[in-house]
């Protein structure tokens, strides 16, 4: 499992958090995610990273920020 330090999803925007949470993931090809509005697609990017392959799913989410706050619970 990759122990990850991420800031909480709220107040903070999607571009902001991505771009922290590309950086500690970069060792493992994560890139920057390109918009909000593609949040759910860089998260299924984020499969392709078997360490990270037990993250929850972006389509039980209606939000990044619910999506994040879970996904920070994971690590």
């Amino acid at each position: 499992m990759i122990a990850l330090t991420l800031p909480q999803p709220y107040g903070i925007k999607f571009a902001d958090w991505g771009a922290v949470a590309a950086e500690q993931l970069a060792a493992y090809g994560v890139s920057a995610p390109p918009s909000e509005d593609d949040w759910k697609s860089w998260v299924c990017a984020l499969f392709y990273v078997p360490e990270l392959s037990d993250i929850p799913s972006p389509d039980q989410f209606p939000t990044w920020q619910a999506w994040a706050y879970r996904f920070i619970e994971t690590r």
